[in-house]
């Protein structure tokens, strides 16, 4: 695996809407080692969300080049997108997403599901991830039983089985108050240091951002260290 974990290159990304093109990124680079923290902060509606979704693989940018773990995704399929995104990013989202009608150990093993893997081996993946997130207690229990802060857990508890090398945070404690923002703040930071995954965080939360140790602003359209 390249030591590289994010490369991106002169990468652009815009929208047609109500008669112009809207540019949201322009001529963009970027390189992240493996096992590196980074931060993208900005104004509201600058792209912040855009620029995560193209790492991802969700989005496609209109020029320019995106490599993930040496991997060109830009050059990739559709079908070739899903299966490298399941394999190997993570995503956490500001409202966590879990399905109402699924208990939180379903819903940290539905990621495992949809790609098939073998369903004993799944269940103890995500018991031991939701054990690790301090969520073993609450293996059967449904979203609507536990608290806006265990669900967050369980959000992050869902992004990284399977052993994902990349993970990718919007918002990740936008939905939280302080103390839990906190205590999501502490445990994406343990677990950080134990698996040595990747992270892209996009946030406006200023006391998370200043635990990241790279950190960048996105500006019209373009990326700019903090100082």
């Amino acid at each position: 695996m390249s030591e590289i974990a994010i490369e991106i290159e002169s990468m652009s990304k815009s929208y047609r809407g109500e008669g112009e093109i809207v540019h949201v990124i322009r001529d963009l680079d970027l390189t992240v080692p493996l096992g590196q923290i980074v931060s993208v902060e900005g104004a509201s509606g600058v792209g912040k969300s855009t620029l995560l979704h193209i790492v991802g693989s969700i989005d496609t940018p209109v020029e320019g080049k995106v490599r993930i773990f040496g991997e060109e995704i830009t050059s990739m399929t559709e079908r070739q997108k899903e299966n490298f995104r399941a394999a190997n990013v993570g995503l956490i989202f500001q409202h966590h997403y879990l399905l109402p009608d699924f208990t939180v150990l379903e819903n940290v093993i539905m990621p495992l599901w949809i790609q098939r893997k073998n369903v004993s081996k799944s269940t103890d993946n995500a018991i031991e991830m939701l054990k690790n997130v301090g969520l073993g207690h609450r293996l059967h229990h449904y979203p609507s039983q536990i608290s806006g802060g265990e669900m967050a857990r369980a959000g992050v508890a869902r992004a990284l089985v399977g052993g994902k090398k990349l993970i990718l945070a919007d918002e990740p404690t936008g939905n939280l108050d302080r103390d839990n923002s906190e205590k999501l703040a502490d445990l994406l930071w343990k677990l950080q240091e134990q698996l040595g995954f990747t992270m892209l965080i996009v946030t406006h939360d200023q006391d998370l951002a200043a635990r990241v140790p790279r950190r960048f602003r996105l500006k019209e359209g373009h990326l700019e260290p903090f100082s």
